[in-house]
């Protein structure tokens, strides 16, 4: 139930655009608003807090406490980490909040648990450098035992309101809140896991998570990789110390190389994912996979090429087809050196429907070709050998399989066959 009186809901309902979303999600946006500040801790900004449970949010509110932010709370859940609550009188109710007003960067999220149907959700609201974020700031300010006009006025947003902008954001993060209904265990499932003797149903469910957290570790390696390449191209800018320089930039390759390590055994994870068949264009499938795999080709110089086919529909698990082809383009991609080319064909047959990777970099020498869908081989540097062995697996479960065609001097084939 509303109340009349908290004057921060309209904000949430600003435009009539009610977001609802789950609990996990806004603890996403919580860390994902204050990492600016914590990440930067000569950053001046002053932040406005008021939480109702800290449970989930106790990390990030350590290193709150370490930053050179002026920090006030409007909650008694916060005076355990040394903010003192300066909220004259509770007209917010459920309503939780955090202001960020900087000069350079400026966020606000409102979520309100009460104006929500549905239990663990609530109504949201978050905007990044728009004016509306000084309005928000004072009509909390005027609720206050503390006055905060000053700082109010000191980091007043100047910037032109970007609408565009925060609308996509908002986009990205209903994406990713349906993205976390659809995954997150419901309390049956939980109940299930630890109680039941059905273990194919464990098996599910355990598998689902598993396909939860690959997703989510792959989110953050993506994070790593593109910092990496922003540091990589500012490192050549600067004037340093050739020992400083060097040091530097191993470590670079280091967090770099760890990381695709890591990348790879969270492919071979996803496709150890329960099969779940469904009804597909592979067309379709097929344009996707590559252009997932288009920035690890354009770096080598390695060109791809897809030929001209019909839509095709049928029925297999997207997943494992797709951890199948990249495998097969991945590999393609390193057998091969700059300027070499890689094509994908589709052939339909009575019962299948393959589909060839070809390359014409460097040839599989004839003692290893028996080898290469062996479990734990691999001719890699960085490989683990597993790949190619779990595709194999996953794909003869689906009545597939993968195969090596043919391998010499002009050219490597492999076809991934699927049940038509």
């Amino acid at each position: 139930m509303k109340n009349s009186y908290n004057t921060l809901l309209k904000y949430i309902f600003n435009d009539s655009v009610n977001i609802e979303y789950r609990k996990e999600t806004i603890d996403g946006l919580f860390r994902a608003i204050l990492e600016p500040v914590i990440s930067n801790q000569k950053f001046e900004a002053c932040i406005l807090l008021k939480l109702n449970s800290v449970d989930d949010k106790q990390s990030i509110l350590k290193r709150l406490v370490f930053t050179g932010a002026n920090i006030f709370s409007y909650s008694d859940k916060l005076n355990d980490f040394g903010f003192e609550n300066i909220q004259e009188r509770d007209i917010w109710i459920n309503t939780e909040f955090v202001v960020i007003l900087g000069q350079r960067y400026s966020a606000v999220l409102l979520w309100d648990s009460n104006s929500s149907d549905k239990s663990d959700y609530a109504s949201v609201s978050f905007m990044f450098n728009s004016k509306i974020i000084s309005d928000i700031a004072k009509t909390i300010s005027d609720n206050s035992k503390v006055d905060l006009k000053e700082y109010v006025q000191k980091y007043v947003s100047e910037r032109r309101e970007n609408s565009l902008m925060n609308r996509a954001l908002q986009n990205i993060s209903t994406t990713l809140n349906e993205k976390n209904e659809e995954i997150l265990f419901s309390e049956q499932e939980k109940k299930h896991l630890v109680s039941a003797d059905d273990t194919l149903k464990t098996a599910e469910i355990v598998s689902e998570k598993s396909r939860f957290i690959a997703h989510e570790i792959k989110n953050c390696l993506s994070i790593i990789n593109l910092y990496s390449k922003i540091i990589e191209k500012r490192l050549h800018s600067i004037t340093a110390e050739d020992e400083v320089f060097s040091s530097i930039s191993n470590s670079l390759k280091n967090i770099v190389n760890a990381s695709e390590n890591v990348s790879s055994l969270i492919s071979d994870l996803r496709c150890l994912s329960t099969p779940y068949v469904q009804e597909l264009n592979i067309k379709n499938l097929i344009l996707n996979t590559v252009a997932m795999c288009q920035e690890k080709a354009d770096s080598s110089g390695v060109n791809i090429q897809v030929a001209k086919f019909d839509d095709y529909i049928l029925s297999t698990d997207k997943t494992k087809f797709q951890c199948a082809l990249t495998n097969l383009i991945f590999n393609a991609v390193e057998a091969s050196s700059s300027g070499c080319e890689i094509s994908i064909d589709l052939l339909k047959e009575t019962n299948h429907v393959k589909v060839f990777v070809k390359n014409n970099g460097e040839k599989i020498t004839d003692d290893i070709k028996d080898k290469i869908f062996q479990s734990d081989f691999t001719t890699k540097e960085k490989g683990n050998g597993l790949g190619l062995a779990i595709c194999k697996q996953q794909m003869q479960m689906l009545g597939g399989d993968i195969n090596l065609v043919n391998s010499n001097d002009v050219e490597t084939l492999f076809e991934i066959v699927l049940s038509a």
